[in-house]
Formats: structure tokens, sequence, C-alpha cells
């Protein structure tokens, strides 16, 4: 079998749930349309490089590198049993690997398309072949990073927070948000390309120069993934699945076995601790110390000015747990789908499977909320710890409600594009208080919006004036959680 007949076969893999597709598509053009002038003010106040133009266009860039990086990575992951086989039936891992990074070119390409072609509806585009050829740089350099991590994370939740984690630092520290120059900061996949973007030269780049210097990186970035890739599509035996005998009343041995099958996965629980700590901390590191208007609900809502740094640091509390949180519970569903179906043919009942899922996913909640609390306790005080924790928890048990939902519906690729869009444009577009005095009307239509405005108020207030705010937020936990329990029901019923 050819490589061009391997690389089609293996995009049909990849378009058997069709969604994926239309996320492909959908989540570049959701993220540059809202985001791209919000994203580029927020830019221009941390001191990022470049003109607003320019600054708008990075938004294409980011888009498709996290689109192209959570490809790569299930790319890779998905197909490592298969490939092996392959591979020791005679077609040679070499070409296997190559089949599968022309692949991942292509959705690369899709999704660089998709985000270029929304900034050019957005905002319009200053210089469009850099901008496209810059988007496409991006994009592949994360299909190499994702499809690295996905050959050597076997673990889904470990390698796509890794991914995430890495475009995190890659985008905040880089020179198109925060202006930095360190020597850190050069280490960064896109920091040639985005110096590129804005026009700067770097001065560091020596005789290569910055284009040069960054076709070296996408070079350098796809020759180890591929060698990676090689090494663990080799033929090796498979471990055969271990098998526990659950003893005792079914709700108690339910419990007992999520919480002992996660708690294997030390991995996820550092990553769990360290990822609150690592995107809070950097919240504080860029923000500059400079006034900024807010409106508190204090005896009917006025505006006060206050520093930028104490509402970034409030406002990225909810922003980080709810995408964690929404993240484990995604895939807490996805990884139990099989063993919980045969769990309801063995005579369990769906609540008492959803609730050990759930105690394991409340844990983990409780877990994130509270090391982002202790973090952002070392740089700001809210007036009102208690209603400010609280608030926090609320949004990071919405988001875990959420991320069943989207695990029982989606698959992975889908259902991680799904839990980034939804998390960033409800708490990071539509309650967010740092972009405008007061957030857009819009937001109030979303979970998170009754326990930001209990946090907002908590954190800057003496009293308390969101009672109804935070009603709505309880709401929308008693709505998202029947949601859960019947889409929940259907699926482990679906064998029966």
């Amino acid at each position: 079998m050819n490589i061009p007949l391997l690389t089609s076969r293996f995009l049909s893999e990849y378009t058997r749930r069709p969604l994926n597709l239309v996320l492909l598509a959908v989540v570049p053009v959701i993220f540059v349309v809202m985001a791209a002038q919000p994203i580029a003010d927020f830019a221009e106040l941390l001191g990022g490089a470049g003109g607003a133009g320019q600054r708008a266009a990075l938004t294409a860039s980011w888009a498709a590198a996290f689109l192209a990086g959570v490809s790569g990575y299930f790319h890779s992951l998905s197909s490592r049993s298969a490939d092996r086989r392959l591979a020791a039936a005679g077609m040679g891992a070499g070409r296997i690997v190559t089949a599968r990074l022309f692949s991942g070119l292509l959705l690369a390409t899709a999704a660089s398309v998709a985000a270029v072609a929304a900034l050019w509806l957005r905002t319009g585009i200053e210089d469009p072949l850099k901008t496209a050829a810059v988007t496409l740089t991006f994009a592949v350099l994360y299909l190499a990073i994702g499809t690295a991590i996905g050959a050597s994370v076997k673990n889904q939740v470990n390698g796509s927070l890794i991914v995430v984690f890495v475009w995190m630092l890659d985008v905040f520290l880089g020179p198109g948000m925060a202006g930095g120059d360190d020597w850190i900061t050069r280490l960064f996949p896109t920091h040639f390309p985005t110096l590129v973007a804005i026009g700067s030269d770097s001065g560091h780049a020596g005789a290569l120069g910055d284009i040069a210097a960054s076709v070296l990186w996408v070079v350098g970035s796809l020759t180890v993934a591929s060698i990676v890739f090689i090494r663990q599509t080799r033929s090796r035996a498979l471990a055969a699945p271990s098998v526990r005998i659950l003893r005792g009343s079914r709700l108690a041995a339910g419990l007992s076995a999520a919480f002992r099958e996660q708690r294997r996965n030390t991995a996820l629980w550092l990553l769990l601790f360290l990822l609150p700590i690592g995107f809070i901390t950097l919240s504080f590191a860029v923000t500059p110390d400079t006034p900024a208007p807010v409106e508190l609900p204090e005896d009917g809502n006025h505006t006060t000015i206050i520093s930028m740094i104490d509402l970034h640091g409030a406002i990225m509390v909810p922003i980080t747990v709810a995408f964690l949180a929404g993240l484990v519970g995604m895939f807490m569903v996805q990884a139990s789908a099989e063993a919980d179906r045969r769990l309801a043919i063995s005579g369990f009942r769906t609540w008492e499977i959803l609730v050990s899922r759930l105690g394991v996913i409340a844990g983990a909640a409780v877990l994130i909320t509270g090391v982002s609390l202790g973090v952002t306790a070392l740089d700001f005080e809210p007036t009102s710890w208690g209603l400010f924790a609280g608030a926090n928890l609320l949004v990071a048990f919405q988001y875990g409600l959420v991320g069943v939902l989207v695990g029982s519906l989606l698959g992975r690729v889908g259902g991680l594009y799904m839990m980034f869009l939804l998390s960033f444009v409800d708490v990071g577009i539509g309650q967010n208080i740092m972009f405008s005095a007061a957030p857009p009307a819009w937001g109030g239509l979303l979970p998170a919006h009754g326990p930001v405005r209990v946090l907002v108020d908590s954190a800057f207030t003496p009293s308390f004036d969101t009672g109804a705010a935070l009603l709505l937020g309880l709401g929308w936990m008693a709505a998202l959680g029947i949601a859960a329990g019947l889409v929940f029901h259907r699926l482990t019923r679906g064998a029966t």
C-alpha cells in the first residue's frame, strides 16, 4: 500500500465523525470573530509588540496552532495499536508515520484556511500572503508537537493537558501577547514566526534571519516528531488489560473503583496541581499595574477603577477551573464508556454509575479550585474569601457537568475542541470584566454568568448583592446535572 493511499485511509478515519470536520472549521471562526479585537486590545495593554492589526492577525495563528496540536495528538494516539499491527504486517514504520504526518498536514492546512478566512471577514488582512504563511507555520509546528506528545503520552487527559499547557505558555509569554524577549521565550516554538508576523527583527537569529529560523524550527519539529512516532510505531507486545472484581454495595464499589482507577494516574493529579499554578502565576507575571474600569453590583450597579492585576487575578481563576474541570469530566466519561455499559448490563443502575464518575470529577474540581485559590492568594485577596471560593467551585462543578455532556455526545477530538470553545466563549469573553467595564449582554445567557457575578461581587465589595445571580448559577448546575443524567442513561442503557 503506497503513502497517498495510506494518507487517504487515515483521513477517512478522522472524518468518520463529521463533527470533527465541522469543529475544525467552526472553532477558528468563532475564536477569531469573537476574540480578535478583545485579544488585540488585551495584548496592547500587556505590552505586546506590533500594531493592532498585526496582533489581531495573530489570533488566527493561535487558533490554528491549538487545533493542529489537538488533531496531531489524537491522530497519533488513537492509531497506536493499529499502526503497530500494520508495521508488523510489513508496511514499515517509516511509511506509516509519513502517511500520518501527511494527513495531519492536510488537517493543519484546513484549520489554517478557516482561521485566515475568519480573520479576513472579521478585520481584514494587511498582508494576506504573510498572514497565511505564518498561520500555516504555527499550525505545522503544533501538529509536530501534538504528534510527538501523542506518540509518547498514552493517557489522553495527560497528553491533551500537556499540549494545552505548551500552547498557553507559548501564546501568553510570547512577543505577540506579552512583548517578552527573555532568553526563555526564545525557546518557544512560535517565537520567530511571531516576530515575522509583527514585522519585528529579533536581532538574535544570527545569519539565518527570522524567516530562516522559523523554517528551521518547522523542519526540526517535524523531524523530532517523526523519530518519536517511528520508535513508538515499531511492533511490540500489547499489555493485556487487568480485571478487578467489585465487592460490597454497588455504589460504594463503583466509587472505590473509580477513585482507584484514577489514583493510579499520578501524572493526571500532578498536572491538575501544576497547571493552575502555571496559568495563574503567569497571569500575574504578565499583567501591568494599570487602572481599569469595572462595573460592580454594590447598592445598584456602579463603575469604579481597579488595578488590572487584581482584575486579571480574579477572573483567571474561573477561566482555569472551567476549562480543566470540563476536560476532566469529558475524558472521564469517554474513557469509561465501555466499562459503564458493561456495568449497566451487569445490573448497576444509571445513577450509581453516574455518581461514581461524578465523585471523581468533583474531587478533581475541588483540587483544581483549591490550588487555583491558593496561588491567587499569593498576589490577590478578595473581600470575602468564602463567597469567592464558593463561586469558583460552582463554576468548576458546572463545567464538570458540561464535560460529562460533551464527553457523552462527542468524540475525543471534537469534544476537546468544544470544551475549549465553550469555556473560552463563556468565561473568557462572555463574563470577562477585563475587556470592558461590564461583560457583554449575551454573556447573561451562559452558565458561568451567575457564579462570575458573585465572584466579582465578593472580590471587590464588602456586601453581598448577587443573590439572584447565585440562584441562577445553582439553577444552571441543576439543569446541567439533569441533562447529563439523561444523556448518560441513554448511552449506558444503549447496550441492553
